[in-house]
C-alpha cells in the first residue's frame, strides 16, 4: 500500500501582506505628520515636504512604456498635466519623437514667425524680404540652440528710461501675442539695456529690464489670454550683450527685449 500524499496546505492568511504594506505606509504617513507638528522650525519642514512632494509627482512619466500607462497616452509635465476632472485632455506642447523632427518643426515655425513678425525699422525703404537681420529690424525672429528668439529693439519700442511699451507701437505687441499664442508653445520675455546707466527716468539698468519685460508679460496675459503657467519674465540688465558695447550701434542692439520660444 503506497504512502498517502499530504494534502497541499492553502494559505488563507495571505491578505496579511497587503495589509501589512498598508500599515506600514499609515506608519510612515503619521510619523511624517507628527515631524512637521513640531513647532520649532514648522515653516521649514513644510517647505521641505512640499518641495519632496511636487518633485515627485511633477515628474513625467517617459520612462513607463505606452502601452502600461493608465492615464492619457499623451503625458505633460507631471502625472496630472492632462486631466481636468475625470477627462483627459491633449497636451499644449507637441511632442518630439527625435531631434531631427524637432529641428523641422522649429524650421517650419520660423518661417511662420518670420513672414507675420519681421518688418523693417520705419523709414527704410527694402522689404522686409531685403533686409539683413539686425539694425534694420524693429523686430527680429532668430533660430537659437534652444528654439526661437524673437528680439524687439527697444529704440522703437520704448522711450528712453520708460518701461511701458509706447502707444504707437502697441500693433506690432498685439500681432506678436497673437502670434504666440497661435503657436501654442511657453515663453519667456527677457529684458536687456546696454552698459550705460539710464539719463532719463527714475530707474536703474536692473530695474528697468526687468519691469520691461514683465509689463510685456502681463499686457499678453491681461488683453490675450495667454495661460499664465506658460509665460515668465527676468530682467538681466547689461549682463547678456549680443554686440560691443562701445558703439552707439552695438548699444541700440543690446537694449532689447527677447521672447524665447521654449521646445522642450
Amino acid at each position: 500500500m503506497g504512502k498517502k500524499k499530504c494534502p497541499e496546505f492553502e494559505n488563507h492568511e495571505r491578505w496579511l501582506v497587503s495589509y501589512a504594506d498598508m500599515m506600514t505606509l499609515l506608519f510612515c504617513l503619521f510619523v511624517v505628520l507628527y515631524a512637521l507638528s513640531n513647532t520649532s522650525r514648522p515653516d521649514k519642514n513644510i517647505e521641505q515636504v512640499a518641495a519632496a512632494a511636487v518633485e515627485v509627482f511633477a515628474d513625467s512619466l517617459q520612462d513607463l512604456p505606452v502601452d502600461k500607462r493608465a492615464g492619457p497616452k499623451e503625458q505633460g509635465f507631471g502625472i496630472f498635466e492632462n486631466f481636468k476632472g475625470d477627462q483627459a485632455r491633449p497636451s499644449m506642447m507637441k511632442k518630439f519623437p527625435d531631434s531631427q523632427k524637432k529641428s523641422k518643426v522649429i524650421e517650419d515655425e520660423i518661417k511662420i514667425l518670420k513672414m507675420k513678425l519681421e518688418d523693417p525699422v520705419p523709414g527704410e525703404k527694402r522689404s522686409p524680404q531685403d533686409a539683413s537681420v539686425g539694425s534694420e529690424r524693429i523686430v527680429s525672429v532668430q533660430k537659437t540652440d534652444e528654439g526661437i528668439v524673437v528680439r524687439l529693439l527697444a529704440s522703437h519700442f520704448y522711450k528712453a528710461g520708460e518701461y511701458r511699451v509706447g502707444r504707437n507701437a502697441l500693433v506690432e505687441i498685439d500681432k506678436l501675442a497673437t502670434a504666440l499664442k497661435d503657436l501654442g508653445r511657453p515663453i519667456s520675455v527677457e529684458g536687456h539695456t546696454d552698459s550705460l546707466p539710464p539719463t532719463e527716468g527714475e530707474f536703474g539698468n536692473w530695474e528697468l529690464s526687468a519691469m520691461r519685460a514683465a509689463w510685456v508679460v502681463k499686457y499678453i496675459t491681461t488683453k490675450f489670454d495667454f495661460p499664465l503657467k506658460d509665460i515668465s519674465a527676468s530682467g538681466w540688465a547689461d549682463a547678456k550683450p549680443i554686440a560691443h558695447n562701445g558703439t552707439a550701434e552695438g548699444r541700440a542692439l543690446n537694449r532689447r527685449v527677447e521672447i524665447k520660444i521654449k521646445y522642450e
